[in-house]
C-alpha cells in the first residue's frame, strides 16, 4: 500500500499525451482536468517542487494518478518526459499569511476590489520560485525540514526588526518568534536569504534598525571574489576565471546575501488601523548616513555592502545615488534599490550603441507616471536623453487620488487616475503616451481593473505599455 499523500498536482488541461512504457511502448494516455498525481516511486507528492525534486536523472520514474473518478493509474515514464507532465498542471495554491502586520499595504486597499488583491500570500515555496517574501511566522517544522532538504534557495524574508518584541508588536502574532534562530538555521544549511526591512518611524528605525543589521551581518557570507577599487563586487558572486571568455558562478553558499530598507507606504485608507507616520525628509536624511556607515562595515567584513536602501530615500532628499557598483549583484532591485541608477546606465549605454549605428529614437513621447517616478525621470534619465540629442520626452506626474498623495511609487498607479491625466492632455497634437509596465499585472489589468484599451477609450492619443531596461529599444521600435 502507498502512503498517504498531503495533497496532489492537479492537471489543468482536458487532454495530455505522454508515452507509458509498460504495456505497450508509447501507448496514450488521456488524463483529465480534475485528475491528479498522488505519488512518484512510491512517494507522497504534495505539489510540483516535489515532482522535480524527486524524479531520478536515469532510468525510468512511476507516477501514480488518481483519476478524477477515483481510480487509480499508474504510469511508467522516462524522466526526461517530466515537462510534458508539468506543462498540463494547475497552478499551485499558496498558503495565506496569518500576521496582522501594522503596516500591510493590502489592508490599506478601499473596498469593492478584486478578489485578488486582498489576499496575503506567506508561503515559503512562492519564496523560492517567485521571489515573494515571507515572514516565516508559518513556516513550522516540516516547512524548514523540507526547504532544508530540497535546497530551496534563494528564499526572501521579511524581517522588519529582528528584536523579538519590536517585531512580534509589528506583526500582530501572539506567539513571539526569534527569525534571527530561523534564518541561523537555514543560514547553516547553506540556504540564501535576502531580507527585507520596511521601515515604520517610531516602531523600527534608530536603534532597533542598527540591531537589526548587526544580526543580519552576523548571519551573512563573504563573497568567493575580489572587491573592485570603487568598493563594488562585480555582478555578484562568482569566481573569475582568467581561462574563460565568461564569469563562471561560484557554488551559491548559504547565509543572508542582503538587506532592502524600503519606507513604509501609506494609503489614505487607514481607518481603524494602528496609526503611523510617513518617513520624514529628516529621517531618511539621517537613515541614508546610517546606512553608509553600516555598508562600509560589512564591505569590511564580506567584501560587499550587504545592505540597501530603496531608491525613495534619495529621491525623497535629492541626495545623490551610490554608484551603481556599490549596488553589488543588484539582489533587491525589485524592492527599488538601485533601480533608477540601473536603468539610467543601462539607457545610457543602449544610446552610445544606437549612436553608433545612426539608430536612435526619432519619435517624441510622453510619459503619464506617478510624482515619485516622475522626479526620477527629471532628476535622472532627462538629462542623459538631452545629452543624446534624442526628441523630447514630456513627463507629467500624476496625483495618486485612489491611495492618496502619500503614494507616490509607479506601481500603485491605477487606470482611473491615468486616464484622468490622459484626459487631461490637449487633443492636439496626437501624442504617444507610454505608461509604465509596473501598472499592469500579467493579464494586462490595472490595479482597478482597466485594460489599455478601457484606458484609452473616446481619446485621441496613441497609448503604449513601455519597459524598462529595454525602454530605449522600445522606443527606436515605435520611430
Amino acid at each position: 500500500m502507498l502512503p498517504p499523500s498531503p495533497s496532489c498536482v492537479l492537471f489543468s488541461t482536458m487532454l495530455m499525451l505522454i508515452r507509458s512504457f509498460p504495456t505497450p511502448l508509447n501507448q496514450l494516455h488521456d488524463w483529465e482536468f480534475g485528475d491528479c498525481i498522488t505519488h512518484l516511486d512510491g512517494r507522497p507528492v504534495e505539489d510540483i517542487i516535489d515532482l522535480y525534486y524527486y524524479t531520478p536523472e536515469a532510468k525510468t520514474t512511476t507516477l501514480t494518478i488518481k483519476r478524477k473518478t477515483g481510480d487509480f493509474v499508474t504510469v511508467v515514464m522516462a524522466p526526461e518526459d517530466i515537462n510534458a507532465v508539468t506543462g498540463c498542471f494547475a497552478p499551485m495554491e499558496f498558503k495565506t499569511c496569518a500576521a496582522q502586520c501594522v503596516f500591510c499595504f493590502i489592508d490599506q486597499n478601499p473596498k469593492g476590489m478584486r478578489d485578488q488583491i486582498y489576499v496575503k500570500d506567506e508561503d515559503y515555496r512562492f519564496s523560492f520560485l517567485y521571489g515573494n517574501y515571507i515572514t516565516l511566522t508559518s513556516l513550522g517544522s516540516r516547512g524548514l525540514k523540507r526547504i532544508i532538504e530540497q535546497k530551496m534557495s534563494p528564499l526572501f524574508v521579511s524581517v522588519h526588526a529582528t528584536d523579538i518584541d519590536v517585531r512580534t508588536r509589528m506583526l500582530g502574532i501572539k506567539k513571539r518568534m526569534d527569525v534571527v534562530a530561523i534564518m541561523r538555521e537555514l543560514s547553516e544549511s547553506n540556504i540564501e536569504i535576502h531580507t527585507q526591512v520596511v521601515l515604520c518611524p517610531g516602531w523600527n528605525d534608530g536603534k532597533v534598525l542598527e540591531q537589526t543589521f548587526f544580526d543580519l551581518l552576523e548571519l551573512a557570507t563573504p563573497a568567493n571574489t575580489e572587491v573592485m577599487e570603487d568598493g563594488g563586487v562585480p555582478g555578484g558572486f562568482f569566481d573569475v576565471n582568467e581561462d574563460e571568455d565568461e564569469d563562471e558562478f561560484a557554488e551559491p553558499s548559504g547565509g543572508v546575501r542582503s538587506l532592502a530598507i524600503v519606507p513604509v507606504g501609506l494609503s489614505a485608507h487607514r481607518d481603524g488601523l494602528t496609526k503611523l507616520e510617513p518617513v520624514s525628509d529628516e529621517l531618511a536624511s539621517a537613515t541614508i548616513e546610517q546606512v553608509a556607515g553600516w555598508q562600509k562595515i560589512a564591505r569590511e567584513k564580506l567584501g560587499y555592502g550587504l545592505v540597501y536602501l530603496s531608491d525613495e530615500f534619495y529621491l525623497q532628499t535629492g541626495q545623490v545615488f551610490p554608484a551603481t557598483a556599490l549596488y553589488d549583484g543588484f539582489w533587491q532591485v525589485d524592492s527599488a534599490a538601485g533601480l533608477t541608477p540601473r536603468l539610467r546606465e543601462t539607457w545610457l549605454e543602449s544610446l552610445e550603441w544606437r549612436a553608433e549605428d545612426s539608430e536612435l529614437p526619432t519619435l517624441p513621447l510622453t510619459v503619464l507616471t506617478s510624482h515619485l517616478a516622475a522626479k526620477a525621470w527629471k532628476r535622472e534619465f532627462t538629462p542623459i536623453l538631452v545629452e543624446a540629442g534624442v526628441p523630447t520626452v514630456e513627463v507629467i506626474g500624476i496625483d495618486n487620488t485612489f491611495y492618496g498623495n502619500t503614494v507616490t511609487v509607479a506601481g500603485l498607479m491605477t487606470g482611473g487616475d491615468l486616464r484622468r491625466g490622459l484626459l487631461a492632455l490637449p487633443d492636439t497634437p496626437i501624442r504617444d503616451v507610454v505608461f509604465s509596465p509596473r501598472v499592469f499585472n500579467n493579464d494586462g489589468i490595472t490595479l482597478d481593473g482597466l485594460t489599455i484599451e478601457e484606458l484609452g477609450a473616446d481619446q485621441p492619443h496613441r497609448l503604449h505599455v513601455g519597459e524598462e531596461e529595454g525602454f530605449i529599444d522600445f522606443w527606436a521600435e515605435l520611430s
